[in-house]
């Protein structure tokens, strides 16, 4: 880890700010859908953001680009943990690439396919307005739960799961954080399943698996900077 200090530091403050900043603009977007009716259609379950203004669309943007600082965060925790687990942490890091990357693909929807279908569908005749918002509808389940959900978030909590039990199993941070880590991951998983299950309205629980996913890469980003402290 002493040769590769500065990444790791880097990697800690990367986490930490996308952890405040994912936080604050998940809670941010769910007050948008919950509080202005034209952004989002509870009888075709779609995000109407054709609707709001060009600030709306460039927060969306910036939403969906937020997960790409996992990934310095990533490559951080591989280099401090390099040294006696190297396979896992490699592991891990191909897992949270590919997860961070399909997350904001997934998140890019909102700003680009649907803000422009959305504005088109209602100069469509009836008949054609129903078919475009089933194939709409099709969209936002392939970009959104299985793009998003299962290949994004899923991506990103097996790298949560091996992280965890390397903590565990390292002598670099108290095997309490691996612990807490490892609780909080399991958790944020049974969540974002019942959430795909159907159990639980995919729009307004968002901020449960949203808060554990940012909870997790909080504390972990922390842990790395008192560790460059120390």
């Amino acid at each position: 880890m002493l040769k590769h200090t500065k990444m790791v530091l880097v990697g800690g403050w990367c986490l930490v700010l996308f952890a405040i900043l994912f936080v604050g603009h998940t809670l941010i977007v769910n007050a948008l859908a919950q509080s202005q009716a034209e952004l989002y259609n509870l009888k075709n379950q779609l995000f109407q953001v054709t609707a709001g203004t060009p600030t709306i669309r460039l927060l969306l943007t910036f939403y969906a680009l937020l997960p790409l600082l996992i990934i310095p965060g990533a490559v951080g925790a591989f280099y401090l943990f390099q040294e006696n687990h190297g396979a896992n942490m490699q592991v891990g890091l191909c897992f949270a690439l590919i997860g961070t990357i399909s997350l904001s693909v997934s998140l890019l929807m909102l700003p680009s396919l649907n803000w422009h279908l959305t504005s088109w569908i209602p100069t469509l005749p009836k008949e054609a307005q129903e078919t475009m918002i089933v194939l709409l509808q099709a969209i936002h389940s392939y970009f959104g739960i299985f793009l998003g959900d299962l290949l994004g978030l899923g991506c990103i909590f097996i790298w949560f799961l091996i992280t965890s039990f390397v903590i565990l199993r390292d002598n670099s941070l108290p095997r309490v954080v691996g612990t807490i880590q490892l609780i909080i991951a399991i958790l944020a998983i049974f969540l974002l399943g019942l959430r795909d299950s159907g159990l639980l309205p995919n729009i307004y629980n968002n901020v449960q698996v949203s808060g554990l996913f940012a909870l997790w890469i909080f504390i972990f980003g922390i842990s790395m900077i008192s560790l460059h402290k120390d």
